[in-house]
């Protein structure tokens, strides 16, 4: 199933990153924007339930209906 396989290149400006933690005995996922913001972090059991969480977030930001890319921020092009 493509879901569990665990994205590190994500929709538009964003990707992913997964580290084991052994000392907790799970796995830290962040989703990072162009500027390596965070916009989501967290913990999973496995690195397959952590692509269970990113998969979907990076599928509903790309059928997102807005035409900009809100990871650009307030480019202002005015001069």
């Amino acid at each position: 199933m493509p879901d569990e396989v665990f994205p590190s290149d994500l929709s538009g400006h964003f990707w992913a990153t997964v580290k084991r933690l052994p000392e907790l005995d799970r796995w830290r996922f962040e989703i990072l924007d162009y500027q390596n913001n965070v916009l989501l972090s967290g913990l999973a059991c496995s690195e397959r339930q952590a692509a269970v969480i990113v998969n979907p977030w990076d599928q509903v930001i790309a059928a997102s209906p807005d035409e900009e890319d809100r990871s650009m921020g307030g480019i202002d092009d005015s001069g």
